[in-house]
């Protein structure tokens, strides 16, 4: 007999998919998806003595706990630690945990929030419905300024003729949402009073309402600006500093009842990375900034679903963080809301190749797909023709719904 075998990958999404084209029984396949889920959770500043029961917990279930050699002679102190298991055996871990001292049951219910917490699978923004997880979304950027990092700024003559023109194409080019801002956040760039930024933005807007049929967001931290361009008609706010410039600007996105990105960064603007120890898992860090500012919003009226996440990449990174981030969008995802990320000519892309912004089309794409691979929803770039082409290819290859692609 001639068994014919190979491996299979299967990302978390495609595996109930998987089996149902097996035609296993759906009793079978609710029981059996979660066995073939591993999930590698690390844990940070645990008791030496809250360790050793959670090794042994892991071990009765059929998983396991890595931990320091250290942790096994019971000292004072706190360790990290790396919990291996399925899916199926956090469900029966987490209620055994709850029961246990030594901080244990706090874990308890932080990993039923990161494994088992409400995901977020639709959001309106204008009249539109994005469905997160079926295919990944591109903002197009129009920048509106003078000093644009990436160099493409169109403040000038007849700026607002450029800017309509370039929106145009990015439609045609299959643009999902366009995003236009009037302040540079380059490294060193100066904030740009509110009556300039107005007279950057509001006249572009006007026109982009009227004439294109995709949504529109801005990206402004300033209340008043967003204020306007909310009333005249704008779909979303994409804030660098989210909510955290003013605490009007919350209210006015709570008020008109719309999405809106919520950035990590250290002070807002681009700047330089910080010095080397100040993160110290960025992950983690960016986790802590996000849960920190759901909340905020949440207690002020906005609503889950009007929320999105983006780590901010170039804000407040090196080379590092910046691979970091994007090697652990699923991690981010964990937290229940749509991913934004926006990779686009940055300087971490010319520090690999040693090129100039203009020429790192190339590099954005393939810090993009690495993106879409893990799991992130909606990327927020310059070359929409470029990167909307790769990525209908390469969403066939990574979406477990390919067949409804579009």
């Amino acid at each position: 007999m001639n068994f014919r075998i190979r491996e299979i990958n299967l990302k978390d999404k495609e595996i109930e998919k998987y089996l149902d084209k097996l035609n296993v029984h759906p009793v079978g396949i609710s029981i059996m998806k979660d066995k073939m889920t591993l999930k590698l959770i690390k844990v940070e500043e645990i008791d030496s003595r809250g360790a050793n029961i959670l090794k042994q917990e892991c071990l009765s279930l059929g998983g396991d706990c890595a931990i320091p050699h250290d942790a096994y002679q019971l000292k004072k102190e706190n360790f990290e630690c790396i919990i291996i298991g399925t899916i199926s055996m956090y469900k029966n871990l987490i209620p055994k945990l709850k029961l246990q001292p030594f901080g244990l049951k706090i874990l308890g219910e932080e990993l039923e929030k990161v494994l088992f917490s409400e995901k977020i699978t639709k959001t309106k923004i204008g009249n539109k419905i994005f469905e997160w997880g079926k295919r990944t979304y591109v903002m197009g950027i129009i920048n509106i300024t003078p000093d644009s990092f990436s160099e493409d700024g169109l403040y000038g003559e007849n700026y607002i003729e450029n800017a309509i023109g370039l929106a145009t194409l990015m439609v045609e080019w299959g643009v999902d949402i366009i995003d236009i801002g009037g302040e540079s956040t380059r490294p060193n760039s100066e904030p740009v009073p509110y009556e300039e930024e107005r007279k950057r933005v509001i006249p572009v807007l006007k026109r982009l309402i009227k004439e294109i049929d995709v949504p529109i967001s801005v990206d402004t931290y300033k209340p008043e600006i967003a204020k306007e361009a909310l009333h005249i008609g704008a779909h979303m706010i994409n804030d660098v500093m989210a909510l955290r410039y003013d605490k009007e600007m919350v209210e006015i996105v709570s008020k008109y009842n719309v999405p809106v990105v919520l950035m990590h960064s250290i002070d807002g603007r681009g700047g330089k990375p910080p010095h080397e120890n100040y993160y110290k898992d960025v992950v983690l860090d960016i986790i802590d900034f996000f849960n920190e500012r759901i909340n905020f919003s949440v207690e002020n009226g906005v609503k889950r679903e009007n929320i999105i996440l983006d780590p901010g990449i170039g804000f407040g990174k090196g080379l590092k963080e910046n691979l970091e981030i994007i090697k652990n969008i699923n991690v981010f995802k964990n937290l229940g809301y749509p991913i934004l990320i926006g990779p686009s000519r940055k300087s971490f892309i010319g520090e690999i190749l040693s090129l100039p912004t203009y020429e790192r089309v190339e590099g954005t794409i393939a810090a993009s797909l690495k993106a879409v691979e893990n799991g992130v929803d909606i990327l927020r770039v310059h070359d929409v023709k470029e990167v909307k082409r790769a990525l209908k290819v390469y969403d066939l290859l990574t979406r477990s719904d390919y067949e409804n692609i579009s």
